[in-house]
């Protein structure tokens, strides 16, 4: 076990639990502020999300390294909304196949970033670290956990 670089909370409904990093992650009850929340996210996502990942980052030292949403419970395409909350902060892709295609984009607060179709299957992505001064940056990525068969 080693410590997150970010402090996170895993939100759902019943039995929406997750698998990341061989560590199962049960969900708690819909606040009422994200479940207030929610169905504008599924519209603006095309799908019924049914848990979110809350990510809090204090500073710019805590990030997110590089990884798919590939999990099995996310489905082969999964759709996730991911909404940005206070600080800006760089978010970064680089294709599986050939690292040196990279792209970049700055996410700002109330941004709303979708990825959706082959973006999982073909793509990496990270929140890098940052050595220039961010404020604290909360980060909901909503996804849509597939029932188990």
């Amino acid at each position: 076990m080693v410590d997150s670089p970010r402090l996170s909370c895993w939100i759902g409904d019943p039995g929406a639990s997750y698998v990341y990093s061989r560590v199962r992650f049960e969900p708690r009850p819909w606040p009422q502020a994200l479940a207030a929340l929610r169905p504008r996210i599924d519209a603006a996502a095309g799908v019924a999300m049914n848990s979110v990942l809350a990510n809090l980052y204090r500073d710019g030292r805590d990030a997110m390294g590089w990884h798919s949403d590939d999990e099995p419970e996310l489905g082969p395409r999964p759709v996730i909304a991911s909404l940005s909350l206070g600080g800006t902060r760089r978010f970064a892709f680089r294709h599986r196949h050939d690292p040196a295609r990279k792209h970049a984009i700055d996410l700002p607060h109330g941004s709303l970033l979708l990825m959706a179709g082959d973006t999982q299957a073909e793509w990496k992505h990270a929140l890098p670290r940052t050595a220039r001064p961010v404020p604290a940056r909360i980060n909901l990525t909503f996804r849509r956990i597939l029932p188990s068969p």
